[in-house]
């Protein structure tokens, strides 16, 4: 299924770059992340309690920050497994300067496996862009609080 979509943070591409790149933000970020560890630079393992309809559960993810092109872009991959089967997805995450604001734009695909895969295509599809579309906003938040100081 295909995830993407924008959104606009009143703050320099650098400084949303900066956070794009903070393991503390992308924790505060990830939707139900109560742990994540950084096992070498970019790239990261997490634990992640989701209680979304079909995608509740306790997971276990590796997330990793490839092909970056700095402050423009990068490529984002995230798998996380759980009792109830696997999510994966792959995303392009890009920055466009348009001071004072940058919008942050990501497109990318997610698959489904296991038990979860059973659940109708629409609902997963609607579940994955929300939980999509929830990071990028907490990204946005955690930027406005940060330069605010």
């Amino acid at each position: 299924m295909n995830v993407k979509g924008e959104v606009i943070v009143d703050a320099t591409q650098e400084e949303v770059w900066n956070a794009l790149n903070d393991p503390e933000v992308l924790k505060s970020a990830t939707p139900g992340c109560k742990v994540l560890t950084e096992v070498e630079k970019d790239s990261y393992k997490a634990e992640i309690a989701l209680g979304i309809a079909a995608v509740r559960g306790e997971y276990e993810a590796e997330i990793k920050i490839l092909d970056k092109v700095a402050p423009n872009q990068y490529r984002l991959i995230m798998k996380a497994d759980s009792k109830m089967g696997f999510i994966e997805g792959n995303a392009v995450v890009e920055l466009d300067f348009n001071e004072p604001k940058t919008t942050i734009r990501y497109n990318g695909e997610a698959q489904v496996g296991g038990l979860i895969a059973g659940v109708g295509q629409r609902i997963l599809s609607g579940i994955a862009k929300m939980i999509v579309k929830d990071f990028f906003k907490k990204i946005a938040k955690e930027i406005s609080t940060r330069t605010a100081i």
